[in-house]
């Protein structure tokens, strides 16, 4: 028997021990069948789990276990990714605050303190998946950086080098001077700031009126090469041909003609920074302009600033503004919004800088992946996220490969004066000197697929286990890494690394906005799980998990899911209360019941509990497992546990004979059955209470994913038995409502009176359904019109009335009514007034409009049932 409470703690922590204990979650290559396997995206050796790494987690595990229930081969492979610039920056902070850093440790030194303190991360964040309840394949524990995958990757960049699309250049890059590294376009976040445009005057070589130009970065005059106009721009027709000077420094630069500059913005004339600008650069490309740094990599304007060098770039724009005013050269400020780009680990602004790096050329790459997009070979749910994916693969540039810090896998290139460079994992020799950048960390990820399973080996888990099946990711990093994982599992094995992605949206706060500890709306799952236990969170996450959607997340939500797993608890434990200690040879079976003589009820809730196994299956094989998790928790709450196990009570309660039998067997049939489907998203529960059951169920399987999904002795679907199901609920739902409006005591049976096409079968064949759910005295039909002093209750295909004189106190009642109904006004007119002003408002998101009319409709059939029962009690 099941304790009386649940206690989420001791349950999880025996079954982790028993499924690790049975190797449950081990896959090894078999003969027959392919796989299916999933590569955990991993996470950063940075810190702990959060709230979208439980999301995501959740998410691959309901599936995994979902295929492990239908008996196929499965495989999720755990690890963690070394994190490169976020991981450095980490431990960057814990060194200041030890008040020393990585150039006074000496890079072996810092490397070798960042492997230790990474081995501790790398064992919190994998107990906490093991704690989520993940069923990863722990033999199989991956690392980024450890000596299999430092193996892929040399393999990989010396495959790239030898086929041509690696090499090294100077090119403009996005530069972070926080982090004091390159960045590829896509790590680079853009957003909208207020700032202002600065109208510059530059004088006209040899002296006299020469040009204006607009800028938003006034400090980067000191790099320009040239200013640009329009060529059919009548205003500076005259000026092209001729010299300018820049401000403070006097050098002569001229004013050049080009097609790209916009008439309509600033002044018409385009100051050309080739050294700050990709656009600026394209220009100088096209007019073999000079590219001259006027911002160094450390944020400091350098030597070419004149008397301006050595300011940081803040200092500097405020000194260079104010000198610019004072000298005369300054012609207008305007406010102005521009897109600033800040980096996505350390936001700290952007500097586009020309610099020497490692590029890898994608235009040849992505033709595979473009192509197996468009034959169906690789796709994307939800399928409207194909299109900017395909578009990003159309519109691609070179990769910026190349990152200069320490952490991360060194670029294994070698160096000697007078030889050419050497690609090689160790040195070449004496002289030799290895290029100090490493790799960008998503270069190594990209490999993720094929470095898991021992590539570039020819190992016999690559053979069976690649290509995978599913990746689950986050929308944020669909170009980051899902594309880049297609390019590379396409060059190198020509196969996609998996068939389908599976993209999910970001966990937010319970008012949509993104989470950040600056806000204080940071959720710890962890917490969550002490709280109310792991299943209730896995719940309200699955079950608000709808594709590509971002998820409003609130604590109630998982009080509401922890209530769910007391209700099963309970209702399991009502259950196992009223079945023999010993159950019958073989157990409760549905091959046992009879055919042709089953109630209503039972043929009800087997056609309801087909439907709903089906439907759960269907959703997750479609990647939706909200739709699932919702299908469950609607049958298991409102039918199974509200509905069938209250009509069942009298026959259990009752002499022994086929009617309780019966019940018996479908209570526990149905019970396990549900139980089983709803395994992947609550584990824990579920597989404590099925080892309670299953002696009754007939099964002998150790464990849930053993036992697989229950099957169905034959099709137990009946639409009719359904639909007049259907009706006695309603029925009993209308007098229910009623009963609680005119505060009738629950214990109270009252009389009722029916008329309407569903009456005869409700007073007939049904009649004891309505009696003991309604908490009904008598059903009668209608005889005579409608009883005196009596109420209405309206249902599908019933009218009932019911007699009210010695029920309730007249007077009372309606004195209640009206203070209610005086409320009911008032909450009509705010909502009302609430609609009105969403609706008159610009710029309201439709769904909110949506739910201000949803509360203003519920007030007012509120408002109208009061009306209607006060003038029945007139």
């Amino acid at each position: 028997m099941l304790e009386k409470a649940y206690d989420p703690k001791p349950v999880e922590a025996a079954r982790l021990a028993s499924w690790d204990a049975a190797k449950l979650s081990h896959s090894e290559p078999r003969a027959g069948g392919r796989p299916y396997a999933i590569v955990i995206p991993p996470p950063n050796v940075t810190g702990a789990l959060h709230i979208g790494h439980a999301l995501n987690n959740a998410l691959q595990d309901a599936l995994i276990r979902h295929q492990r229930m239908m008996g196929r081969e499965s495989c999720w492979v755990p690890g963690t990714d070394h994190g490169g610039i976020a991981t450095q920056n980490v431990m960057e902070k814990l060194l200041k605050a030890e008040k020393t850093d990585r150039r006074a440790l000496g890079r072996d030194a810092f490397l070798e303190r960042m492997r230790s303190w990474t081995r501790d991360c790398k064992k919190t964040i994998l107990g906490q998946l093991h704690r989520l309840g993940c069923a990863l394949d722990w033999e199989r524990e991956a690392f980024t950086m450890d000596e299999p995958r430092a193996k892929a990757v040399y393999h990989a960049f010396k495959t790239l080098w030898e086929r041509g699309l690696i090499y090294r250049g100077e090119r403009l890059v996005n530069w972070c001077v926080r982090c004091g590294t390159a960045l590829s376009d896509i790590e680079v976040e853009r957003e909208e700031r207020k700032g202002a445009l600065y109208h510059i005057h530059y004088p006209m070589e040899g002296g006299g009126e020469g040009l204006v130009v607009a800028t938003t970065r006034p400090i980067t005059m000191f790099g320009d090469a040239a200013v640009a106009v329009n060529p059919k721009d009548p205003r500076w027709k005259h000026m092209v041909g001729r010299n300018v000077l820049i401000p403070f420094i006097d050098r002569s630069i001229p004013v050049i003609a080009d097609a790209y500059v916009d008439f309509e913005f600033g002044t018409g004339a385009l100051k050309v920074t080739p050294a700050h600008d990709q656009n600026d650069w394209e220009i100088g490309e096209r007019h073999k302009l000079p590219a001259i740094k006027a911002v160094g990599p450390e944020g400091k304007l350098t030597e070419a600033a004149g008397p301006y060098a050595g300011l940081s770039r803040e200092k500097a724009h405020d000194q260079v503004v104010a000198d610019l005013e004072a000298r005369g050269f300054l012609r207008k400020k305007e406010d102005h919004k521009s897109a600033v780009q800040t980096c996505y680990r350390c936001l700290s602004v952007i500097e586009p800088l020309l610099s020497l790096q490692w590029f890898v050329k994608q235009t040849e790459l992505a033709k595979a992946p473009l192509k197996s997009l468009d034959a169906g070979e690789f796709k994307i749910y939800p399928r409207n996220w194909e299109k900017p994916y395909r578009d990003w693969l159309v519109n691609i540039k070179d990769w910026c490969v190349s990152r200069q810090i320490w952490w991360g896998h060194r670029i294994p290139v070698w160096y000697k004066d007078g030889e050419k460079p050497l690609v090689s994992q160790a040195s070449p020799g004496a002289g030799w000197t290895q290029d100090p950048d490493v790799l960008d960390t998503w270069f190594s990820s990209a490999l993720w697929p094929l470095a898991v399973f021992g590539w570039p080996e020819k190992t016999a888990d690559l053979a069976y286990y690649y290509p995978t099946s599913t990746l689950v990711t986050g929308y944020e990093i669909l170009y980051l890494w899902v594309a880049r994982m297609q390019m590379m599992g396409l060059a190198f094995e020509g196969k996609v690394p998996f068939a389908d992605a599976v993209i999910h949206g970001i966990v937010r706060d319970k008012s949509g906005k993104k989470m950040s500890k600056s806000l204080g709306n940071v959720i710890d799952p962890l917490l969550m799980m002490d709280k109310h236990g792991t299943d209730a969170l896995r719940f309200a996450l699955l079950a608000q998990a709808h594709p590509g959607k971002d998820i409003a997340f609130d604590e109630q939500s998982v009080v509401g899911a922890r209530n769910f797993v007391n209700k099963l608890w309970n209702s399991t434990r009502f259950v196992l209360m009223n079945l023999p200690e010993a159950p019958p040879a073989g157990g409760y079976t549905l091959e046992k019941l009879p055919h042709g003589r089953l109630e209503t009820a039972d043929a009800w809730i087997l056609s309801r509990y087909q439907a709903t196994l089906a439907k759960a299956r269907a959703a997750l094989d479609a990647y939706d497992p909200a739709a699932a998790a919702e299908a469950l928790y609607a049958f298991l709450w409102d039918e199974f546990c509200a509905w069938y196990i209250e009509l069942a009570k009298g026959r259990l309660l009752g002499a022994d004979g086929e009617g309780k039998e019966n019940a018996r067997t479908i209570l526990v049939q149905v019970l396990t059955g549900s139980l089983k489907a709803l395994h992947p998203v609550m584990p824990f529960v579920t597989e404590e209470i099925y080892a309670a059951l299953k002696p009754h169920a007939g099964e002998a399987a150790e464990f849930v994913l053993k036992g697989g999904y229950h099957r169905l002795d034959r099709d137990r679907s009946d639409a009719e038995v359904e639909k007049q199901m259907s009706r006695v609920m309603s029925a009993v739902a209308a007098i229910r409502s009623l009963r609680s409006q005119l505060n009738v005591p629950p214990g109270l049976k009252i009389k009722a009176v029916a008329e309407g096409p569903f009456a005869r079968d409700l007073i007939g064949k049904h009649r004891a359904y309505a009696m003991s759910l309604a908490q009904l005295e008598s059903i009668e039909p209608v005889n005579g019109g409608r009883p005196a002093q009596s109420a209405t209750a309206v249902a599908e295909g019933v009218t009932f009335f019911i007699p009210l004189a010695g029920v309730i106190d007249f007077e009372k009642e309606r004195e209640r009514l009206s203070k209610d109904l005086a409320k009911a006004e008032s909450d009509v007119a705010k909502c009302a007034v609430k609609l009105g002003n969403l609706s008159a408002a610009a710029g309201v998101p439709a769904e909110k409009v949506a739910q201000a009319q949803e509360q203003h409709g519920a007030a007012l059939a509120r408002r109208d049932r009061l009306k209607e029962t006060i003038a029945v009690l007139s």
